[in-house]
């Protein structure tokens, strides 16, 4: 493989997770951040929602920066795979528990 093909590569993987895998990860971080507002600090559910969703433009805008400022995109699909896992396993456990906003 020649150095354009790795550089192509490298871009390409960071573009999949500056945009589709930053979206995904973004609306779970929202969805999970509604429900904390909401069951765990009381917030009403109207509010919750407004807050996450004005939340998640900057953790959108953050994710992307940060997808093209890392050294490593290994690193940061690494990170991305495991916040994902961690915000799904969290937001699974608080719509078991009961209730949706």
């Amino acid at each position: 493989m020649g150095r354009s093909t790795v550089g192509r590569a490298n871009v390409a993987a960071r573009l999949l997770a500056a945009i589709p895998a930053n979206y995904l990860l973004t609306s779970l971080a929202a969805a999970a951040l509604a429900r904390l507002l909401w069951r765990g600090l009381g917030v009403d559910p109207a509010n919750a929602s407004v807050a996450a969703m004005l939340a998640s433009f900057v953790m959108f805008s953050v994710l992307a920066l940060v997808a093209f400022g890392v050294r490593s995109t290994l690193k940061l699909w690494l990170w991305m795979i495991g916040s994902g896992a961690v915000l799904s396993a969290g937001l699974w456990l608080s719509l078991a528990s009961g209730g949706r906003l």
